[in-house]
């Protein structure tokens, strides 16, 4: 429905003109590039949105089609002219704008023009009922994103939010590229090594993966950034001689740059992994291995310490005592936390009824499911949903520890 497939007569001028738009996804490819609603929410900060238009129905519309939560935009604004739009990008600096073309008081190419210059980083779309030769020419040079065209139906709307979700992954990118340059993630990535999370290295490494993927970003100084932090932990943890210290980093440095492209995140996070490991002992590792399966299995009704041992070779007695030992907690303390905390997610993000949600979360009773998360959480399922439904700045997996 951009304005590049328009064949309504009025519009055919532009499909001589190629936009810069973001290509349509197919919706496999939708799926494969959409990060869950949890991992967006353990973020402490998403892409803000502006909604320009003179018609409020059409904000209204715009701000209430689109699941917003479910692209990593955290914060909606609505402004009705170009002229309020900038003072809500001088106060709000929303990341991504949506407008219309012709308003009053400053219309939508005029607001084009000042955001290209005053805020070259923001990603414009437009939203128009009109599909005009000039106004393609103008996106163009002012490198606007995309261009939808109104009556916005479901095709329109679902174009313009997998549109928007590609505009907010490359913000996300872009963000976690300079958090990474600018050290903050050092002293994280050496307390994980410190407290031996492989679990947050895997996650960590895996979304620098994606990083480097989706974005083709690349940059010395990126690996760099990731080696402190183990020079850090074998200066403070391994007391290691400042001098071995330097060639170490001068080494891993090397042959970092030594690996293809493609391959130096996974060569560094062996690295991460080798250092866990020579502090881990065998008993820890089986432990581990034990919450990596109950995290990617936790949703199978069949799943206890029962099938756990099966699937080790090891005595479900044995294995549930050394869980215990390793972490203060039984197994199956651990399955219904995983459980419930998936649940939870469910119902403050997700529209599926409890019932599917039950079967989600790995619970074939419905029934059986209300009584363990009344127990647990103080109220039913459908209180909480009630209570905590998209409540901006609660974390429902924090709520389990109520």
């Amino acid at each position: 429905m951009s304005a590049l497939s328009n064949e309504s007569s009025s519009h055919k001028v532009c499909a001589e003109v190629t936009l810069p738009l973001v290509n349509k996804l197919t919706r496999g490819a939708w799926q494969r590039l959409m990060p869950s609603r949890s991992d967006f929410n353990r973020r402490k900060s998403g892409v803000k949105v502006l909604i320009v238009d003179d018609d409020h129905m059409s904000c209204r519309c715009l701000e209430q089609c689109i699941d917003w939560g479910a692209i990593g935009c955290t914060q909606v604004l609505c402004a009705y002219n170009g002229a309020e739009a900038l003072k809500h990008m001088e106060k709000e600096r929303p990341e991504i704008v949506i407008s219309d073309v012709k308003m009053p008081v400053m219309d939508g190419k005029e607001l084009c023009r000042q955001l290209y210059e005053k805020y070259p980083d923001v990603n414009l779309f437009f939203v128009s009922a009109y599909g005009d030769f000039e106004t393609a020419q103008m996106a163009i040079r002012y490198h606007v994103k995309g261009y939808v065209l109104k009556p916005l139906d479901a095709d329109a709307l679902r174009t313009l939010q997998e549109m928007i979700y590609e505009a907010a992954v490359r913000q996300e990118n872009t963000s976690f590229f300079h958090k990474i340059c600018g050290d903050e993630y050092r002293d994280v990535l050496k307390c994980a090594l410190e407290e031996k999370d492989r679990e947050m290295v895997e996650n960590f490494f895996e979304r620098v993966e994606r990083l480097l993927g989706e974005s083709g970003r690349e940059d010395v100084s990126l690996w760099q950034h990731l080696i402190m932090p183990l020079i850090d932990y074998r200066n403070v943890c391994l007391k290691m001689d400042y001098s071995v210290l330097f060639e170490a980093e001068r080494r891993m440095q090397a042959d970092i740059m030594a690996c293809p492209a493609e391959e130096r995140a996974g060569w560094l996070r062996r690295q991460y992994m080798e250092v866990m490991q020579k502090e881990r002992s065998d008993n820890s590792l089986v432990v581990w291995e034990m919450q990596k399966e109950i995290q990617k299995n936790f949703s199978s009704p069949d799943l206890d310490i029962g099938m756990l041992g099966q699937q080790f070779g090891m005595s479900s007695v044995y294995l549930g005592r050394l869980f215990l030992e390793q972490t203060g907690r039984k197994v199956t303390d651990y399955i219904q936390e995983k459980r419930l905390r998936f649940a939870c997610d469910e119902l403050q993000h997700s529209i599926r009824p409890v019932k599917e949600i039950a079967q989600l979360a790995g619970y074939r009773d419905a029934g059986y499911f209300n009584k363990v998360f009344r127990r647990s959480m103080g109220m039913t399922p459908g209180e909480y949903r009630e209570k905590y439904w998209r409540k901006e700045g609660e974390d429902p997996t924090d709520l389990y520890a109520h």
